[in-house]
């Protein structure tokens, strides 16, 4: 976890919880608050629990609290002995000791009296605030590996990530990378999340959880409000359980600065760039904004330029002018729009070094078909479409799909139907996988009147292009199955998406799955699988059939 101590200072450490029960010469290890049965130990439980339900193995015991005070620790006496054989509410304090607790102590007896304690490192009375996570990724300034790291088998798997860490002079350092987009970043694996965190010169720090959470938030220097500054892989942010917060307790005061972003870039000469301005106090908070702009200079070198406001510090700004770029790329906001529809173009440029070169107002749009302005905004004909963008001596181009078509595949003929096998969940079940050359079909048997959860048809053929969706035909055996397929991205991450959510149909039935977009190419078809409909027992058995799969590609054919 991340500690917060009440000094100001932070600290990552493992913490250490502790609480036990003790009496007469007995110590049993308290493993659970309002946790019923008890696990390993013995468990405490207060009215706020409710009701007990009757468990084999557990004995009782009521107290009556002696000098216990709000945290639970202190004395108590033991009041009645309780086998929990039939319901009973719970109320007043109760310790419930199962199998492991009384092989390790005798069971208290009534008028006994028991004295629960507990510890915390770092104490708790020492903690402002804690925020738990991992692995730890460095400390003392070298990378480490951490063996206490959850979902260890992910360690060199790319992801979008989030963490913290602490420069030696005590200043954190919050960290959001993105992941899951190929056109923006793929991610980091932990090794190389804390190399970047010793890059920005940290000692120690770990990671929080990452994937779809990794969201960072903040209000810039001259926002009224607070905005998120990555781009989270679920396209917005993902509701979560906890995270840092870290406020100002600043009182608002007389404005005096005109502060402005951004203080300094590099654009071509002649480039407009648009800034964000606001005047605020010395604390940064806002009191009115008023954004500006710089034409860049024809003079490549080092520039400046001040924006004077009345009642405040003037805002200054300072730039590089360059004629040339050594790169430009072209993004545009839809991937693969409908004819007619208009796609937003930019142009991105950067010099030798990799740093971003501002262009705007200086690129040469065209297209090949269909209409663009001057500022990039397209207007999408029929079929695809190349787009270029020139900007200081380097020319880009785009290629844009308009539409979209399916692309037969023939998975289920020979040679490719040979790929095909069948596994169960648990494994060595009943069921099979039959290919019927002459119709091109895959049958699918399953048999859930016994154990068996899932059956699979399992291929692991990679898909070809970047597939936008997949179509097939299913043959529905009415049996209200649950219908998945299960795709592996570029980066090893699986993903299961639900085909049908129930087969409730007869005969064959056209299916087509939408694939998400961070679903990132080359796209492996891991498997096709049921699952048994909820709420029925005992399941059933049945087969169902698979024919004329395809893959839905961007573009005219």
């Amino acid at each position: 976890a991340l500690f917060v101590m009440r000094d100001g200072s932070v600290r990552f450490a493992n913490g250490a919880f502790r609480r036990s029960v003790r009496y007469g010469d007995a110590l049993v290890a308290l493993t659970g608050i309002n946790e019923f049965p008890p696990q390993g130990g013995a468990t405490l439980l207060t009215p706020a629990y409710g009701v007990v339900r009757p468990t084999s193995g557990v004995k009782m015991a009521m107290l009556a609290p002696l000098d216990a005070g709000t945290a639970l620790d202190g004395r108590y006496r033991v009041t009645a002995l309780v086998d929990p054989s039939a319901p009973f509410e719970v109320r007043a304090p109760m310790l419930g000791f199962g199998p492991a607790a009384l092989r390790t102590a005798r069971l208290p007896g009534q008028d006994d009296v028991v004295e629960i304690s507990s510890s915390l490192d770092p104490p708790l009375g020492e903690i402002a605030a804690a925020v738990g996570g991992g692995p730890f990724l460095i400390a003392n300034g070298a990378p480490v590996d951490d063996p206490h790291a959850p979902a260890p088998e992910e360690r060199d798997r790319r992801f979008p990530v989030s963490g913290a860490a602490m420069t030696p002079d005590g200043v954190l350092l919050l960290f959001a990378v993105d992941g899951r987009s190929a056109a923006m970043s793929i991610g980091l694996t932990r090794a190389q999340f804390g190399a970047l965190m010793l890059g920005f010169g940290a000692t120690n720090g770990m990671a929080f959880d990452s994937g779809g959470s990794a969201t960072l938030v903040a209000r810039e220097l001259g926002e009224r409000r607070a905005g998120v500054l990555n781009a989270p892989s679920d396209g917005l942010e993902r509701p979560v359980a906890d995270g840092l917060f870290v406020y100002s307790d600043a009182t608002p005061g007389t404005a005096r600065t005109y502060a402005l972003r951004p203080r300094t870039f590099a654009a071509l000469a002649g480039a407009v760039v648009n800034l964000d301005g606001a005047v605020v106090d010395e604390a940064g908070n806002f009191a009115r904004s008023i954004p500006g702009t710089v034409r860049a200079a024809r003079e490549a070198g080092q520039h400046g330029q001040g924006f004077p406001v009345p009642g405040a510090a003037p805002g200054y700004v300072t730039y590089r002018t360059v004629a040339r770029l050594a790169t430009l790329a072209i993004a545009a906001d839809v991937a693969n729009p409908d004819a007619g529809s208009v796609v937003h173009f930019s142009a991105h440029g950067a010099d030798l070094t990799g740093e971003p070169i501002e262009t705007g107002g200086v690129v040469t749009w065209s297209a090949d078909r269909g209409s663009i302005s001057a500022g990039g905004a397209y207007r999408a004909a029929e079929g695809d479409a190349t787009i270029s963008a020139a900007a200081g001596g380097v020319r880009a181009t785009y290629v844009l799909h308009v539409g979209r078509h399916e692309v037969p595949l023939a998975l289920f003929a020979p040679p490719a139907a040979s790929v095909w096998k069948f596994i169960t969940a648990p494994r060595g079940w009943p069921g099979s996988v039959t290919l019927m050359m002459d119709a091109q079909e895959l049958r699918l048997a399953y048999d859930f009147t016994g154990n068996e959860r899932a059956a699979y048809a399992e291929a692991n053929v990679v898909l070809p292009g970047a597939p936008l969706g997949i179509a097939l035909d299913v043959y529905g055996d009415g049996s209200g199955g649950l219908l998945r397929v299960a795709l592996v991205n570029g980066y090893g991450e699986r993903r299961a998406l639900t085909l049908a959510k129930a087969v409730d149909w007869l005969g064959w039935r056209r299916l087509a799955l939408r694939l998400p977009a961070d679903l990132n190419a080359p796209v492996t078809l891991s498997s096709l699988y049921i699952l048994p409909a909820a709420g029925t027992s005992p399941h059933g058995r049945g087969w169902i059939a698979f024919r004329k799969i395809a893959v839905l590609q961007g573009g005219t054919r």
